[in-house]
């Protein structure tokens, strides 16, 4: 009889553990999901910069089609009228800095993924918490079960001595 109630406490454990597991681990899981609403309000805030970014590039495109814009955006750009004098400045360090900024932000992105569980692993993982907790209560019941022997023994009561009054 015990045997059987352990087979069900074990099936039961077992069902209960791989759905918690995969709900919070798996594949579609809580942490998945938040990982993926992170990564989608990045990108948003990427698009974002981006059409911005577009928006300026082509009000300098029509600032551009006219003949004082092009004078203006040149002295800008550093081209000299005849009559300017040209200074040269050394900006290698600045360069220098801009690619590790880039692959230090590339490396935090790449340090803050999370990769899910497999439904194999996720039943993996919540049959052996099972065999752990059935082999506990298998182990209590199996202490309870010689107390209750050598109580009856003591008592000289087998069981078998009903009595309803």
């Amino acid at each position: 009889m015990m045997t059987r109630k352990l087979i069900v406490l074990f099936i039961v454990l077992t069902l209960c553990f791989y759905s918690l597991i995969l709900t919070v681990f798996g594949e579609r899981g809580i942490i998945v999901n938040n990982q993926l609403r992170r990564q989608l309000k990045e990108n948003e805030y990427e698009l974002d910069r981006r059409e911005v970014e577009l928006e300026n590039l082509e009000r300098q495109k029509q600032e551009l089609s006219t003949e004082d814009g092009l004078r203006s955006a040149a002295m800008n750009l550093g081209y000299q009228v005849d009559s300017d004098d040209v200074y040269v400045f050394s900006s290698e360090s600045a360069q220098e800095t801009k690619p590790s900024s880039l692959q230090s932000t590339a490396s935090e992105k790449q340090l803050s993924s999370f990769k899910p569980l497999s439904m194999v692993m996720c039943l993996l993982i919540s049959i052996g918490l099972s065999i752990i907790i059935t082999f506990v209560v298998w182990l209590i019941g199996k202490g309870k079960g010689k107390e209750n022997d050598s109580k009856q023994e003591e008592s000289g009561d087998s069981g078998n001595n009903l009595d309803f009054d």
